[in-house]
């Protein structure tokens, strides 16, 4: 690394993050950042006590910063950090997470040795109900994400996505800043128009970032039913799919509706939705044979499986039949 001293701006948009923002703020500021970084919190006007928390960390470390976004969504929040933000290097960071050690030295270091024009690492979901044990598992399993490399941490090198990122501020003048009319799946649109400039995005496994999933299976359905939806968004803006687990879901829904429908007149059509409830059942009861976890908690992980296949699904059919509404 050169001897010069990089500026990094660790942006991190937040709403309603009382229970997560203060572990997340605590495993960001070390040393290096107190040498090199500043703190942009970009929140979405929270209702509960995330601001006061922040405060607080204003009142005790220098260069953290406080922004309101009166949007509420994400990219915008995102913008406005990037826009306000100093450092030549910015941070995309989350109130949901903590961070490992050294995490943006890691990051920057990266940044310069590749050359890519973003990096970052995996998401490594962990909970602490049954419900959010059972939701991190899905999270982790190919059968839950498919192959996306950034959730399943085996994979150093180029790829089409991180998780969360890390880029040189400039990137965004030659780019473009997030799309504001993604209200989720903006991460990955702006990845796509980096490969579509030309450009790259380095993975590195070793890079760990603890993510808290939804604390129960309802939120975990309106999850991915925006997921779904911002998918859709993004694939037809850029006219482009770009992996078969994009689409998976999709033709999983169409089928299980029209086996259900054709059973009325074929009661074999129904042997489609019985033996994908049958592989759900039977992954989420033989995954893990070296881990002690209760059965309940395998029976939750399929349930949640699911769940994020049929709502991711419903959500991206439902975006491309109402196109006008994001």
């Amino acid at each position: 690394m050169n001897d010069f001293v990089l500026q990094v701006s660790v942006v991190m948009p937040s709403y309603n993050e009382e229970k997560f923002i203060a572990k997340a703020i605590d495993s960001l500021v070390d040393d290096y950042f107190l040498k090199n970084c500043e703190l942009i919190i970009v929140d979405g006007m929270s209702s509960d006590g995330t601001r006061r928390i922040v405060q607080s960390f204003i009142k005790k470390v220098f260069r953290i910063r406080l922004l309101e976004n009166k949007h509420k969504i994400q990219a915008y929040g995102l913008n406005l950090g990037i826009s306000e933000a100093k450092g030549e290097i910015i941070v995309r960071a989350d109130a949901h997470c903590f961070y490992p050690p050294r995490y943006i030295k890691k990051c920057v270091e990266l940044l310069e040795r590749t050359g890519a024009s973003n990096v970052g690492g995996i998401m490594l979901p962990q909970g602490t109900t049954m419900d959010q044990k059972a939701i991190a598992l899905a999270l982790r399993h190919p059968v839950g994400v498919g192959d996306a490399k950034w959730r399943l941490g085996n994979f150093n090198g180029y790829v089409d996505t991180v998780y969360l990122g890390t880029f040189w501020k400039k990137l965004f003048d030659e780019i473009g800043l997030y799309d504001t009319n993604c209200e989720t799946n903006q991460d990955a649109e702006l990845n796509l128009r980096i490969l579509k400039a030309g450009k790259k995005i380095h993975l590195d496994s070793s890079l760990k970032v603890i993510y808290f999933p939804r604390e129960s299976l309802k939120k975990l359905a309106v999850q991915y039913f925006k997921y779904g939806r911002g998918r859709c968004y993004t694939a037809l803006k850029h006219r482009k799919i770009t992996s078969l687990r994009q689409v998976a879901p999709v033709g999983l829904v169409v089928g299980l509706f029209l086996s259900i429908i054709l059973s009325f007149f074929w009661p074999l059509f129904l042997l489609f939705p019985f033996s994908y409830l049958l592989t759900l059942f039977f992954t989420s009861l033989l995954s893990w044979p070296k881990q002690s976890i209760p059965l309940k908690q395998k029976l939750l992980t399929g349930l949640a499986f699911g769940i994020m296949h049929t709502c991711w699904g419903i959500g991206f059919l439902s975006r491309l039949t109402f196109k006008k509404n994001n």
